[in-house]
């Protein structure tokens, strides 16, 4: 048997912009303790009323009307009541898609907040397939669980230069890096000239100058330092380093 009562429980199916939700549910504890578990998708978990100790990882937090954790995929993750405390808690299962990660975390919303949240859940009906005119409802919750601290700014995004940048040592060609981050390759040239001056190409050569450079420095074989430098062929890696430096390897090398 559960160790929680559904009040309202949404099974939803919305994809949009990486963010995967899949349920919306409302529980009411019924017993004492959840024993510790894990899920294949992620968690968020806010207290709405009651009080005990949310268990993640082993260790205890406070848990209160206002308490929102973010529990990853895989996290052991339980709760203890305190007292006779029947505790309300809004569950939200989802994932992110591709390689974005959640992070465990704990912190309180604002008591304005949580009155919006508690209008907002009022318009969502407590059970049956919810209709279109349900889901404005259905995504402010969410967006507002989401958002973050007034006090902590969202943090900045991460440059597309320093995301090609982190990905070209590991990409199969300069097409497949642009399809991974959501680009044509020559949509994301002309994307990366804007941004630094630089191609898609540029970049690469520049991430493959510095390993040929540092191989030379580290090897007497020039073929060998083609090879760590990501080319095939030798011949063809002189003729590349001497236009990137106007000298040959060995050249450059003796003169480092």
């Amino acid at each position: 048997m559960l160790a929680w009562s559904p009040i309202l429980i949404q099974k939803i199916e919305i994809d949009a912009l990486g963010f995967v939700l899949r349920k919306l549910q409302l529980n009411r504890h019924r017993d004492t303790e959840v024993a510790p578990h894990a899920h294949s998708h992620a968690q968020l978990i806010l207290y709405l009323t009651g009080e005990g100790w949310q268990l993640v990882r082993g260790r205890r937090h406070a848990a209160r009307a206002g308490d929102l954790f973010s529990i990853p995929a895989g996290v052991p993750h339980g709760f203890v009541v305190r007292d006779q405390s029947r505790p309300v808690s809004l569950v939200l299962d989802y994932q992110l898609a591709g390689a974005a990660r959640v992070r465990s975390t704990h912190r309180r919303l604002a008591p304005t907040t949580l009155d919006e949240l508690n209008v907002l859940l009022a318009r969502v009906p407590r059970k049956g397939r919810p209709t279109l005119s349900d889901y404005p409802a259905i995504l402010a919750v969410v967006a507002r669980l989401l958002e973050p601290p007034a006090d902590q700014p969202a943090p900045a995004p991460v440059p597309l230069a320093n995301r090609v940048r982190e990905r070209l040592p590991a990409a199969a060609s300069l097409a497949a890096l642009a399809r991974e981050t959501g680009y044509h390759r020559d949509h994301l040239t002309r994307k990366l000239k804007r941004e630094t001056g630089l191609g898609l190409r540029a970049h690469r050569d520049q991430l493959r100058l510095s390993a040929a450079q540092t191989a030379l420095r580290e090897t007497s074989s020039v073929a060998d330092a083609a090879t760590r430098a990501g080319f095939e062929d030798p011949n063809y890696f002189s003729r590349w380093f001497r236009r990137q430096t106007g000298r040959t390897p060995r050249a450059w090398r003796d003169e480092a």
